[in-house]
This record gives C-alpha cells, sequence and structure tokens, in this order.
C-alpha cells in the first residue's frame, strides 16, 4: 500500500517519531506485529535521547506515536501532506 510518498509495509501499522526540535518522522514498513512491536519498543528505549548522532543534525527524540489499520494510517498521512501543500501554497 502506498499513501502519498510513504510505501506502507504489509503490516499495516506506522510509528511516528517526534522530535524537540518538533519535527517528526516515520517508520513505515513492517512485515508483520511483531517487527512493529519490536520497532515500537526500540523506539521507546531512546526516547529523551539524541538519535542520528552520526549525521550532521542529531535531535533529540521526545514521543512517538502509532497508528494501525489502514484508515488511521491514511488519515495521518494524508493530513500530513495537506498541511505541506498549504504551506508550499500560501
Amino acid at each position: 500500500m502506498k499513501v502519498g510518498k510513504y510505501q506502507i509495509g504489509r503490516y499495516h501499522g506506522i510509528i511516528k517519531k517526534i522530535y524537540e526540535d518538533g519535527t517528526y518522522d516515520y517508520e513505515t514498513r513492517f512485515s508483520d506485529k511483531n517487527d512493529f512491536m519490536q520497532s515500537a519498543r526500540a523506539i521507546s528505549s531512546f526516547l529523551g535521547d539524541y538519535v542520528g548522532l552520526c549525521t550532521s543534525e542529531p535531535k533529540k527524540l521526545v514521543s512517538y506515536r502509532y497508528f494501525i489499520g489502514k484508515d488511521k494510517i491514511i488519515e495521518e498521512l494524508t493530513k500530513q501532506e495537506c498541511q505541506i501543500d498549504t504551506l508550499e501554497k500560501g
């Protein structure tokens, strides 16, 4: 399944990682529920820590949210695309 620029894996769940500076990104490719849960546990273990230390812009992970099911994923990712379109046209 593809929603906008995001390719969703066989398991219909995504994780939104939220950083201290207000930016966010998504983990979207999961093969099954176990894969999804392992990623969620790993992400939760880094809450409050800086991630991306090998990049030029490490960020502090402050929160995460998950969305399970096609409808919730489409709603979340479509909402984000609408906000981007509005900012670009503004």
